[in-house]
């Protein structure tokens, strides 16, 4: 019987849960001073594409160990049960030896600087190494690696070992390809096999040396259970072993050629970084503040122990405080798929006319990390789980189900647009500044730079999410079921696919929102759907909060000329003295003013782009910057149309659309011109 099931271990074997459906044991044959089996909680057979994300799981919450994994003909002890392995790192010769090993890889696959696929040169049979930071990335990754390595007729995977740590990763961007960035980046060495087992196994006593290579022999260690081969065994016969077992040097540069091409042709790696193998996780910030507290719901684990109820962190010393112990950071790991967190005094709306806080409640892991003085409790969750909430929040579930659909395409595509950017960001790709600023002008945009630690925000800035906190109908979830992975694409890029409540009849451009780009896809377009006083259509889109707004369409604000010299002074630290007029000196082609030009008693100053002038002029935010200017001597009266940036789909608009029996496809490419809808994982 297999020795790792449950019911067949020694009544005295302990178990620690940890990640998604695996156990954590003691190995009672230990190898190394510190050694792990990490197995599956179902018998299924051993396969590395179930296991390797769990590889980076377990780096994360316990940086001290190393992993390593053992294909089914390639040293697995038991090849018909899924496990991994873990113990002491830093004991093997690969990891002992890697400040040297690292100064002479060959990049394969480099998406981003200190991350890619790289070929580890001078060791003695051939290997690979992925470097990644986070596991969307690894995963990726090693999916590159595993379909392009041979596999034998009749094999289910290629043959292959795998170490992992964490530790230095190589920098491409920079001269010394050691440089070092401690436990900051998760390293898999992979060494693909050829040869379960060598010649010298199968031989006559005497020729016999009792070795059936794993990822601990692979990486230097050798394991010989016979005192004997022990005792006569020599670096020549080490050698020759590692080169009999390990893939050929011939089959090797075929690999490494079919990665480069892969690399270097039409930017087939940058695609493959975004299509996906599986269903990918998104990073989603809820709150920041110097002290959070919430609710565990369900069983959740944390450095080691299961733990639920009533929890609180606080930021102290420059890290975080939890039960009298300070912390770098802390993972909350759902012990179930339906385990759930609360969250208190959650802000939504922040900044606008209907904030408020309230207990959201939360599916998935929570991440409690410090950034700049506060800690931020991030919320990571499958997409699609993620897209299903963000559908509710953003509208109401009684919407039509090809409005719903179209809503699924758009969020999805502007989430990942969003992580693509944001990984840009974090290499140096996409530098620069998102404001203009000059002695009589401020140009600022509000966009990707903001966020740098997770993918999206929770509120409008983003997308707004409120997890499970209302309820998900059936029509919601089949609308995100029927449109899995499929996202909008214009030409190699994906479509930034901005929305807002009403476009006010007319769609603005991008580049009168954002930054001085033109995007093909976020032109302007009539809008003759969005003029309605329909309860029943305005309901499918405005949740009860939105639905306190009613002169969206159409809208007029009166303001003293009093109040924006205070506004000024409060918001910009911006004196004009006495305000005296203020001019429209650009509009977008929605009628949205882009630059506007205020006038006072000392001086004259120009505020851009939309959304800072809805800051400036209102305690919170004025609908739009689709206004015209009645000068009224003493006070100023706004008469403007629309609610939001207006760029990209309008969502009252398409929510008649889909009323009046249009499919979620021409809903979509009614609003982005000339984009195309791709299904990028299934």
């Amino acid at each position: 019987p297999c020795f790792l099931c449950e019911h067949n271990r020694p009544s005295v074997q302990g178990k620690k849960v940890v990640g998604n459906g695996f156990d954590l044991l003691v190995n009672p044959f230990p190898i190394l001073p510190i050694h792990f089996t990490i197995v599956a909680n179902e018998h299924i057979p051993q396969r590395i594409m179930q296991c390797y994300g769990e590889m980076l799981d377990l780096l994360t919450a316990y940086p001290e160990l190393m992993v390593f994994y053992n294909g089914p003909k390639s040293g697995a002890s038991a090849p018909d049960h899924a496990h991994l392995q873990a113990g002491t790192s830093g004991m093997l010769p690969l990891q002992s030896s890697w400040q040297r090993l690292s100064r002479s890889l060959t990049p394969l696959v480099v998406p981003s600087a200190g991350e890619g696929i790289y070929t580890v040169t001078d060791y003695p049979c051939p290997a690979l190494l992925i470097a990644a930071r986070e596991r969307e990335q690894w995963i990726q990754l090693f999916s590159l690696v595993y379909k392009t390595l041979p596999t034998l007729s009749g094999d289910s995977e290629p043959m292959l070992n795998i170490v992992a740590w964490r530790g230095a990763c190589p920098d491409m961007s920079k001269s010394n390809l050691g440089s070092e960035e401690p436990q900051d980046t998760h390293l898999a060495v992979i060494f693909p096999r050829g040869k379960h087992r060598p010649d010298c196994y199968y031989a006559d006593d005497e020729h016999r040396l009792l070795v059936s290579p794993g990822a601990l022999d692979m990486a230097g260690l050798f394991i010989l259970p016979r005192r004997s081969d022990f005792e006569r065994i020599t670096p020549q016969h080490a050698l020759d072993i590692l080169r009999e077992v390990a893939i050929s040097q011939e089959q090797m540069g075929m690999v490494e050629e079919h990665l480069v091409n892969i690399a270097h042709s039409n930017k087939e790696a940058e695609k493959a970084v975004l299509s996906y193998e599986n269903e990918p996780e998104v990073k989603v910030g809820i709150v920041s503040a110097e002290r959070i507290s919430f609710t565990l719901n369900a069983p959740y684990m944390a450095k080691g122990d299961v733990i639920t109820g009533g929890q609180e962190v606080a930021f102290s010393e420059g890290g975080i405080l939890w039960n009298g112990n300070h912390y770098r950071e802390l993972t909350f790991v759902p012990q179930t798929k339906h385990a759930s967190f609360s969250l208190k005094d959650v802000t939504i709306g922040i900044n606008f006319h209907w904030e408020r806080k309230e207990t959201q409640t939360f599916l998935g892991t929570l991440r409690v990390v410090v950034e700049s003085d506060e800690i931020y409790a991030i919320n990571e969750l499958p997409v699609e789980s993620y897209l299903t909430s963000v559908i509710s929040s953003e509208m109401s579930a009684s919407a039509s189900l090809e409005l719903l659909k179209a809503h699924a395409v758009i969020s999805r595509s502007w989430l990942f647009a969003q992580m693509e950017k944001r990984r840009k960001n974090a290499d140096g790709e996409t530098g620069f500044f998102s404001f203009v600023k000059k002695e009589d002008e401020l140009i600022r945009w509000y966009d990707r730079d903001d966020h740098t630690i997770f993918d999206v925000c929770a509120d409008d800035h983003c997308q707004r999410y409120q997890g499970i906190t209302r309820e998900t109908l059936p029509r919601v979830r089949e609308a995100v079921r029927q449109t899995k992975g499929e996202i909008l694409v214009s030409g190699d890029e994906i479509c930034d696919a901005r929305f807002s409540k009403c476009c006010g009849g007319v769609t603005e451009e991008y580049r009168y929102c954002w930054e001085n780009i033109n995007k093909p896809y976020l032109v302007s377009v009539p809008c003759p759907y969005c003029n309605t006083t329909d309860q029943k259509v305005l309901s499918q889109v405005l949740n009860n909060y939105d639905q306190e707004t009613h002169d969206f369409y159409r809208w007029t604000v009166e303001i003293t000329k009093e109040k924006v010299r205070k506004l000024l002074n409060d918001k910009l630290n911006l004196d004009l003295g006495s305000i005296v007029t203020m001019e429209a000196m650009e509009r977008g082609k929605s009628g949205r003013i882009s630059r506007l030009k205020i006038i006072g008693t000392e001086r004259s100053f120009t505020i851009g782009k939309e959304l800072e002038i809805r800051r400036a002029l209102s305690d919170s935010h004025l609908y739009s910057s689709a206004f015209d200017i009645e000068d009224k001597g003493d006070r100023f009266i706004l008469h403007g149309k629309g609610w939001g940036h207006g760029v990209g789909l309008c969502q009252i608009g398409a929510a008649v659309m889909g009323e009046k029996g249009f499919r979620y496809d021409e809903i979509l490419l009614h609003y982005y011109k000339d984009a195309e809808i791709k299904k990028i994982y299934r």
